[in-house]
């Protein structure tokens, strides 16, 4: 989520031609506030509403309601271990819930006793770690967490981001990618064996990338790594998604119906891309087609 989002003011949405094909793009969600925190779970979509708080589930006729998290501003979303995390927004706490939406406790502290502001998305690898985002509230102010596995107090491990945001982990396990969306730019962390992360470097500075025909900013939401080790990434600012390679050079720019693009969760078996969109205060959930061709 955007840090912005707090006071955004939106445009009507449009959804016209320059879109993709609708015979082949859907909209699975509808009438959310701020739907964010998408990814896939055996195969199902989970997200997050930040407006109303909630976790949910897609189901065949819309979407059911797994967990209300009053207060929370729930708006990052990650499956580990057998149990759901929720990154709170709003009251800095992580939220540990059951896949059918028990509470299994709260995490409001690093191991030196910080709290965490604005905790932002969050990114599971392969052995169980967590990583997750806290956005700061000034420029240079947003860190990254490690929650290792089997441990409750997160270290912190990377500080010094501009509104530190969407993140992913390379499918070798060996990088972290985390949005600088204050900067649009994406930041590159090497992971060490122990979890910790050594840099950063800039993978891509998204305005640099942009066609020159292309106005205005582009700003990093939500990050995924899909097929190929090609990264996704939706633009808060920017009107839709954009795929980059391993190198961070533009492979490609997809348009998306709306105004605002927070976040995506991407499903190799159904070989499809679920796209959250805001336009006025109105959230949707579109499901569009992936393309797995390598760059």
């Amino acid at each position: 989520m955007y840090k912005w989002l707090a006071s955004f003011a939106l445009t009507t949405l449009l959804i016209t031609s320059a879109f993709a094909d609708s015979s082949t793009t859907r909209i699975v969600a509808d009438g959310l506030g701020f739907p964010e925190g998408t990814i896939i779970v055996n195969g199902e979509l989970y997200f997050v509403d930040y407006q109303a708080s909630t976790v949910n589930k897609l189901t065949g006729s819309g979407y059911a309601v797994v967990k209300k998290l009053p207060g929370c501003g729930a708006n990052g979303l990650v499956a580990a271990n057998g149990s759901l995390l929720a990154a709170c927004y709003d009251s800095g706490a992580i939220e540990r819930i059951s896949m059918t939406g028990t509470s299994l406790g709260s995490i409001n502290h690093s191991r030196s006793g910080e709290g965490f502001t604005h905790p932002n998305d969050l990114v599971a690898n392969d052995r169980g770690d967590v990583y997750f985002t806290a956005s700061g509230n000034r420029p240079g102010e947003g860190k990254v967490f490690l929650l290792s596995k089997g441990n409750d107090v997160p270290q912190e491990v990377a500080t010094g981001i501009d509104n530190a945001n969407g993140i992913a982990v390379s499918p070798d396990g060996k990088i972290l990618y985390v949005g600088e969306s204050g900067a649009d730019r994406i930041r590159s962390y090497q992971i060490n064996d122990d979890g910790t992360l050594a840099g950063p470097t800039i993978f891509a500075q998204l305005n640099a990338l942009a066609a020159s025909s292309s106005t205005g900013r582009h700003t990093p939401d939500g990050i995924r790594v899909g097929p190929q080790g090609l990264i996704y990434v939706a633009l808060f600012h920017g009107g839709g998604y954009w795929v980059l390679n391993r190198k961070g050079e533009h492979v490609k720019a997809i348009e998306v119906p709306g105004t605002h693009h927070s976040n995506l969760a991407i499903s190799v078996a159904e070989r499809a891309v679920y796209v959250t969109s805001i336009s006025s205060g109105y959230g949707r959930i579109y499901r569009m087609p992936l393309s797995m061709e390598a760059p």
